[in-house]
């Protein structure tokens, strides 16, 4: 194989795994929704300071 197939190759796997981090994030915050659907009786409060606390950015 020559580089630019190799690097291609490459540069496709790092999107993969982008995908997958970003699915992630994705099943996270629906399963927040839900939560938070469930249990509207917490206060804007709470929900504030437990929402402050997420680690989104990984």
């Amino acid at each position: 194989m020559n580089k630019d197939v190799i690097e291609k190759i490459f540069d496709l796997e790092i999107f993969q795994e982008e995908i997958e981090i970003y699915n992630a994030k994705l099943r996270l915050l629906n399963w927040l929704y839900d939560e938070i659907k469930i249990q509207i009786h917490l206060s804007k409060k709470l929900l504030n300071e437990k929402g402050q606390k997420l680690p989104l950015n990984v």
